[in-house]
């Protein structure tokens, strides 16, 4: 992860700049600023999703290893991988730990 991210960061999904929409097991986002669209698969969606409220990112880790058969190292770094490509897109507010 970015060095702004760590286990103990606190997440949340940017709204005040996102607009979300599901369809079917999909999530797409609009950018209020640009207009620009993203689309996120089912994984992504359930961290979208879970993402509504302020959480630390192992505590996100956590709740989607409860919704995957993953193991925690490969969960970890596909979270973290999801979260920093999410960080670049500014989807997500950081409270440092």
């Amino acid at each position: 992860m970015t060095n702004q991210l760590n286990l103990e960061s606190i997440v949340q999904r940017n709204e005040s700049k996102y607009l979300a929409n599901s369809i079917g097991d999909e999530t797409v986002l609009m950018n209020t600023e640009t207009g620009d669209y993203l689309g996120i698969n089912g994984v992504g969606t359930d961290i979208w999703n879970i993402l509504n409220s302020p959480l630390k990112v192992k505590d996100l880790i956590n709740e989607i290893l409860k919704l995957y058969d993953v193991s925690e190292e490969v969960c970890t770094s596909q979270v973290n991988t999801f979260l920093d490509t999410m960080l670049k897109q500014s989807m997500l507010t950081i409270t440092p730990a």
